[in-house]
This record gives structure tokens, sequence and C-alpha cells, in this order.
């Protein structure tokens, strides 16, 4: 038997399955002249991609990688993140993608985690990458990881760029639907990140629904404007390689209106997930009605969006279908979805439970709720993670009463359509009372002075705790005052619920995602 039968044996029975590196053995062999991949003007064709995953692959097996071991993942968006990613499964190994805006010490502890045995890391990050390694090795005994650039190193170390084109490709594994595919580590804001063991189940269940409601094809262009570490954006890439579509991947080098509209223009691009803060600053570009774009589909989420943006974004993009999407890393980026169809008439609504996902809204005892009552979603479904890394606890703990729990308060109307109503430890008690954050940033954000509104708790020796609106203004010389954001919010809101401080800044603290940094906001006021 030689190495070739035994790969296209394997490859025979990997197409009889549903997995991302069976779609793309299948769109190398239908298709294989279409674009998978344009990065910076340059494109890949999906024979090309089969190519270097399967180079890629090999080089990870002669440093060790099989099945069940991990695989570090820290370099910003670039098309090597997709062909690790893919080798990665191609072996049966388990994906980890890592925030490359980490400091040293930050990525230590997540290698010291995961326990990888390769970190494959580029030029840019590499002295990061080595130190993490340099710091687990000193605190720790055992196996040895190997660190991997994918650019050719100048001190002579192991190098994706000059060991691929020589290496020989192994049979790809087998894998099923059970078996982990990925850690994806939670943000840590509360305490030490959490690694959510995602199967191959997971993902195929994630991105065959985003296909469909996105209606992918074969012509469609995806932007990927977000880190591919993030659940979000790794998991939009997953729909557009289910659909065969064309994954146009931006630098990780910040976020830049003019120059996404600008590639949207250019590139054809039909469709693109971005978070609020990003549809916010592309609806704030002076020239966005003037596009001729092509755009079909915009999607958001990873973080609520005030009704407010909603209507910006559907007067700024006329022709396109707005999709939202709803949910967190261990739902494997979405467990709720409003439809495009019902995105003006439930307009600030996230909607449903997507397709195969069972929700319910309950009490801290387990209780459903009422219609409009607020509860926390809890979900079941093959989108759900099994399990945290490593930490039997934390899976207890999220798990309990036999439901995955959230920490998203909600609250679902007549119909069945959820709004999201607050983080449970967002939620602001004053005085006895709750008072949810997305509720007050929801009525600010149509002050004609607020241009980007983070409501956020300060103790209080009164109350135990009040509300502070931090505010960006529209304009930095008039900012809206104390008095003017009550006086605005009075006779919508409960007057208990009205902002008792203004905070005027000329910018949020945002994570590499765009998510405002409320532990940050808390700080400052």
């Amino acid at each position: 038997m030689t190495v070739q039968h035994d790969r296209d044996m394997a490859e025979l029975e990997l197409s009889r399955r549903s997995t991302p590196v069976a779609w793309l053995l299948r769109h190398e062999h239908e298709q294989s002249d279409a674009v998978a991949i344009r990065f910076e003007g340059q494109s890949t064709t999906w024979a090309q991609f089969g190519e270097r995953v399967r180079s890629t692959a090999a080089v990870l097996a002669e440093h060790g990688v099989g099945v069940g071991d991990r695989v570090v993942v820290l370099m910003p968006n670039r098309p090597e993140f997709q062909h690790v990613a893919l080798a990665t499964m191609y072996l049966g190994a388990i994906l980890v993608p890592v925030n490359f805006r980490l400091a040293a010490g930050e990525v230590s502890y997540l290698v010291s985690n995961s326990e990888p045995t390769v970190v494959v890391t580029d030029d840019s990050l590499l002295d990061t990458a080595t130190a993490a390694v340099v710091e687990v090795s000193r605190a720790e005994s055992g196996g040895v990881t190997t660190v991997l650039s994918v650019d050719s190193r100048a001190d002579g170390g192991p190098s994706m760029a000059a060991l691929a084109p020589v290496a020989d490709p192994p049979a790809p594994a087998v894998v099923g639907y059970d078996d982990d595919a990925a850690i994806m580590y939670t943000s840590g804001t509360t305490g030490r990140p959490k690694g959510a063991v995602l199967s191959y189940q997971n993902f195929v269940v994630n991105a065959l629904r985003t296909s469909k409601a996105w209606d992918l094809q074969e012509y469609d262009v995806m932007m990927l404007a977000s880190p591919l570490f993030h659940i979000a954006a790794f998991c939009a890439w997953m729909g557009s390689v289910a659909g065969g579509a064309t994954a146009l991947l931006m630098p990780s080098t910040g976020f830049d209106a003019t120059r996404v509209l600008d590639t949207m223009e250019a590139e054809g691009v039909t469709t693109t997930f971005l978070v609020p803060a990003q549809w916010q600053m592309l609806c704030d570009e002076p020239r966005v009605a003037q596009r001729d774009l092509k755009l079909r589909y915009l999607s958001w989420g990873a973080a609520p969006a005030t009704e407010a943006l909603l209507r910006r974004m559907m007067a700024a993009f006329p022709g396109a279908q707005i999709v939202a999407a709803f949910g967190q890393t261990e739902t494997t980026a979405s467990g709720v979805w409003l439809r495009a169809a019902d995105s003006l008439r439930k307009i600030g609504s996230v909607g449903k439970a997507i397709y195969s996902t069972s929700i319910r809204v309950v009490d801290g005892r387990m209780n459903d709720v009422g219609v409009d009552e607020v509860g926390e979603i809890v979900y079941r479904g093959p989108g759900v993670m099994s399990r945290f890394w490593r930490n039997e606890e934390a899976t207890a703990e999220a798990f309990r009463g036999g439901w995955f729990h959230s920490g998203d308060l909600v609250r679902r109307d007549a119909e069945g359509f959820l709004y999201v109503v607050d983080r449970i430890k967002d939620m602001i008690i004053s005085g006895g009372e709750n008072i949810y954050c997305a509720e007050l940033e929801n009525v600010i954000a149509d002050h004609p002075s607020v241009a980007q509104v983070a409501v956020v708790g300060r103790d209080d020796e009164k109350w135990g705790e009040v509300p502070v609106a931090v505010i960006v203004p529209t304009d930095a010389s008039n900012p809206p005052s104390l008095e003017d954001i009550r006086a605005f919010c009075d006779g919508r809101l409960a007057r208990y619920k009205l902002p008792k401080g203004v905070v005027i800044q000329p910018e949020f603290p945002r994570s590499g995602t765009g998510k405002v940094q409320k532990n940050v906001l808390r700080e400052l006021v």
C-alpha cells in the first residue's frame, strides 16, 4: 500500500461525510479554478487551497501533530491562518485560535492550559509566542511545544515557508461528528479564560445554517473583517466553506470604515458579518449612500444593537437584507437568529431559536418565565459545546439543570421573539430594583447629541449601585449634560432607571472583536 493509496481511501471515506475538510475536497474537484480566498489583491483557488492545506498538514505531522493533539494558532488575519485551521482538522487534531492582541503572559496561560504540540505564528508575533512557550516550560515539566512560523525565520528556527514545499502529505483523519475540533477561549473578563470545546458537529451545524440563512452560493463574496480567532468570524468563514463562496479576508490592521467600503465596492462583496460598533462606523462614513455596492445580506451580532443603529443600517444599505445572529462561543457563535423577513417588523429583536436549537427563558430556579418577563436564556442542541476544557467545575455550573446557561437576560414577546435585556453580570441592582443596561442604552441612543452610549453601574452608599451613562457625543464641543439625558429619558423609562451620572469620552475601549469593554468603563466611572 502506498501513501497515495491510503490518502485516496481516506478521502473517499471523508466524501461520505459533511465536515469542513470534506467540503474543501468537494470544492477542489467541482470548482477547482473558482476563488476560495481573496486577501490584499491575491486570489487562492480551491485547488490551490487544497494543496496548501495538505502541505501544511504534512509539516504539522512532521512536528508530531496527530489525532487529538492541540495546535495553537497565534497570528493576525492572513490566508495562512485558514491553511493551518483546515490542516489541523485534516489531521484530526484540535485547533486552538488565540487572540493575537494578548500579552505573552496571557498567551502563556492558554498554552499551559491547552498543552499544544505546536504553536503556529508569524514573524509579527514570533517573540510573543516564543516568550509564552518559554514561560510555560520554565514553570512546568512535560512535553516540548514547538514554535513554528509560517514565515521564513532569520534565526533558523522551524518555518512553514521552508518546509511545506517538500513535505509529503499524510492521509486525512476520518473524524466523527462528536470528536473535538477546536478549543475557543472565552474573553475571561470575570476571571481566567475558559476553553469551550467545540466538536465537528458544532461547526457543521453552524456552517450549514449560516449558509442557508445567507443563501450562500458559489458566486457570493463574503467579507471577513473581524479577527478569525473570534468565534463569529471563524463560523462565518466556515459558512463560506460549506457554501463554496469566496472568503474575502481583511487584514487585522484596525477597522477603517472608508477602507472597508472601498473594498466592498471594488471586490463586489455580497454578504458580511460585523459587530454593531463596526456597522456604526460604516453608517457614519460620509459617502456611504453614494457607494455602488452588491450587498445582498448584512448580519450583526456579538453585542446588542440599538434600534437607532438598525434604522440607520436599513437606510444606509437599502438593497440588503439584515439578519441578526445572537449567541456566544459556547453555542458556536449563534443559537438565536432574526430572519431578514422579520427585521423591520421586529426591529430590536434577535429573533427566535435557530435551526435544531431548543431554548427556554427561565428564572433562577429554572422555572419558565411568562411573556414579556425577564429571564435567562438557556440552550440545548447540536450547536452547543460539549464542555469547558479541563474544567469540570465550570462545566457542571454551565450545564446545571441539563441546559446550557448563557448568562444573557432576555424577554420573549407573545409571538416568541426574543429581545436582549442585559448580561446577568452587567445588570444593575439599585435600591432592590433591577436595571437593565441595554434598555437604557436603547433609549439614550436616540438622543440627537449621542453618537454612542454604554451604561454601567457605579457603587452608591444609599442605593447600592446606580446607572451611569458613558457617552461619545456627536459633537465633542457640545456634549449632552446629565440634565439633558435625564429629561430625554423621563417619560420613556421609570424614574428609578434614569442615569445618575454622565461621563463623556472621545471613544470607547474595545476588545479585539469590537465589543465595548464594560469592565474598563466600570473602573473609569
